[in-house]
């Protein structure tokens, strides 16, 4: 039988501790950036390694940091699909980490959400490496993301009120969440007795049958006092996620006596599929992140050249 430490070095060998792991070299991938790929965070026995993607601004210095969680449903979707050019944020001194999550096919909630705090939690950890500022975040996400993004802003517990494992670790604080037509009230939304909905995909099986499990994977369930600002934006002819959860998610955050901005889009479906131009929503975001996570880490690109020029 092989001693606890030699198991220990054996795993080490195959599947080594992300948080011990050396960083990968710079990139040239987005026009004023340098970008660090395929940063593996986590490592969860029995699943595929974890990855995230680091964008920042090409000068110096401690940039602000926006986590972006992607969208898909919880079924598919990728950390390098996201809706804004990586430049509209390094050019206004601002970070972007896109980071992976376990799948609803690969595991259940809560596991995304365990994904999501083991991000923030590698961050904090060794953020300060990469020239991030990670004293706090700003969280942006789409669809299942926002939903994701949503519940880690708003520290969300278990169904029997604890926290989860991996929210116990030191992560930054979060300066505030943007959701873009995320779902935060899932029994509200759904047939309770479909098994095949995304959402019982996500949470194992028909609303109806794990209404607890339902709650807890809900970001309604969490909103208190001491919820972040957020900026939510939804289209009205969304037919994925309906408005009317966005507008739950707002009001149950203006009862808490939490900052809240809802900015509803006449006409827009689900992903704004149908708008010609998302340029203005994409700089709302980068507007409230500059707010939220403090102008003065938020420099231009060449107001820093000309600073370093002095």
């Amino acid at each position: 039988m092989l001693s606890p430490a030699l198991l220990a070095q054996l795993r080490q060998a195959v599947q080594p501790d992300p948080a011990k792991q050396p960083l990968p070299a710079p990139q040239l991938l987005h026009p004023g950036t340098r970008s660090y790929s395929d940063i593996e965070f986590a490592a969860w026995e029995g699943y595929r390694p974890l990855l995230m993607d680091v964008h920042l601004p090409a000068t110096a210095g401690p940039a602000g940091l926006v986590v972006y969680v992607h969208g898909g449903g919880w079924m598919r979707g990728s950390r390098r699909r996201f809706p804004f050019a990586v430049s509209t944020f390094t050019e206004a001194g601002l970070a972007l980490a896109c980071i992976d999550y376990r799948l609803s096919a690969e595991a259940i909630f809560p596991a995304q959400l365990r994904d999501v705090y083991a991000a923030l939690s590698w961050l904090a950890a060794r953020g300060s490496e990469l020239g991030l500022d990670t004293s706090s975040v700003l969280l942006w996400g789409e669809s299942a993301g926002a939903h994701l993004a949503a519940l880690a802003g708003l520290g969300a517990r278990d169904a029997a009120g604890e926290p989860h494992a991996a929210a116990t670790e030191p992560r930054p604080a979060v300066a505030g969440v943007v959701d873009w037509f995320g779902p935060a009230d899932l029994p509200a939304m759904c047939d309770p007795a479909d098994p095949h909905l995304r959402e019982a995909q996500l949470i194992g099986g028909p609303i109806g049958e794990r209404l607890a499990e339902a709650r807890a994977a809900s970001p309604v369930s969490h909103v208190g006092p001491d919820a972040p600002p957020f900026l939510i934006m939804h289209g009205t002819a969304d037919s994925l996620v309906p408005v009317t959860q966005s507008q739950a998610l707002a009001a149950a955050l203006t009862r808490a006596g939490a900052e809240v901005e809802l900015i509803t889009v006449p006409g827009a479906e689900h992903g704004w599929l149908g708008m010609d131009d998302t340029a203005p929503l994409v700089a709302s975001v980068r507007n409230f992140a500059e707010k939220r996570l403090g102008a003065s880490r938020c420099r231009t690109a060449d107001r820093a050249i000309e600073e370093q020029g002095k």
